[in-house]
Order: structure tokens, then sequence, then C-alpha cells
């Protein structure tokens, strides 16, 4: 199988992932300590798939650019997320607005990086869209990142770092536009 090794800067799921796993912190709000410019996102326009290995390319491209959005948005305090739905829609949408949410309401610094193995891809049919819908599995590794709460002491780490995680994109003919649509925990570990 090959893989491609991708690291983002940021939280990149790791906040709804690691309070999910430890509980979550509470505490008041802090300013983070820098504020970095979103990356320009280019999501679309462009023209539906004609092929698997096209779509699997388009869709492994907006998956590093929402990844790397995420990181960034939530670095900045988690406080604006408008940007997201350029890349972003469904539950996948959902989940890192709550994640953004979450950032800012605990006053969370993060540091470090996450990083994605994205194995090989398929794809299946997407409201009439041949290879609309990829599936790019992935491990993602959570252990150079670290979350800093509001008072200054690092958050609770799981005992276990790597975890599978399917991410699904998703063609939108209306929009023109790929988009991850779910990002899914497929196991314990990897």
């Amino acid at each position: 199988m090959s893989m491609k090794r991708l690291a983002a800067i940021g939280i990149i799921a790791a906040a709804l992932t690691l309070t999910a796993c430890t509980g979550g912190t509470t505490g008041p709000t802090a300013s983070p300590t820098t504020t970095p410019t979103p990356t320009p996102t280019t999501a679309g326009p462009v023209e539906p798939p004609t092929s698997e290995e096209e779509a699997i390319t388009a869709a492994t491209g907006v998956l590093e650019q929402s990844l790397i959005l995420r990181g960034e948005v939530n670095a900045a305090g988690g406080t604006d997320t408008s940007a997201y739905e350029a890349l972003m829609t469904g539950a996948a949408l959902t989940k890192a607005q709550a994640e953004a949410a979450l950032t800012a309401e605990n006053g969370d610094v993060t540091s470090g990086a996450v990083t994605v193995d994205i194995g090989e891809g398929y794809t299946a049919e997407w409201e009439g869209v041949e290879f609309g819908y990829v599936t790019l599995p992935t491990c993602t590794d959570f252990s150079t990142f670290v979350i800093t709460t509001s008072s200054g002491s690092p958050a609770p780490r799981p005992e276990i770092l790597q975890i599978p995680v399917d991410y699904q994109v998703v063609y939108l003919a209306d929009e023109k536009a790929w988009k991850v649509y779910d990002t899914i925990v497929t196991g314990d570990t990897c």
C-alpha cells in the first residue's frame, strides 16, 4: 500500500478526538499566542471526475487543505470558522465547527503537529456522479501534538495517540466542488 505523509500544524480534529478520550478541559477563555493567516482555499469550481485516480487526487488535495485550515483556525483561537464551508460539508463541517467552538470556549493553545498517513483511497458514486464519493483511510498520529489549557498546563492525553480515521470526501455537482463530508474513527489504534 502506498502511503502519503501529511503534516499539518494545529488541531486537525484533535480537540474533539482528544476531548472525547480525556473528558475535556474547562476554564476561562484566554487568547492564543499567535494568529496565523488562514490558508486560501481552492475547492472549486471544478468539473466532475472522469476517473477514480482523478477523484482520489482531487479528494486528497481538498482533505489536505481542510486539515491545514482546521489547524490554522484553532491555532488562531477557534473564533472564525467562516472559511470552513468552502472545504467541508455535512458531519465534517459540524465536527470542525464544534471543535473550534470548544477551543475558543476553553481558551486552549495548540503546538506541535498532527500527522496523517493516507492509505489507498477508493471511490463510489455520489448523487449521480461516478467517482463522486471518495474514502481516504488514514492513520492519524497525535504524538507530537500538544494542547495547552488556559491555565498553562498540558491537557490530559489519551494513552493511544495513533488512530485510524476514514475521511469521506464528496463531489457536490451543484457547487462544482469537492468537500470533506465526514470523518469516521474506524478502530482503536493503527
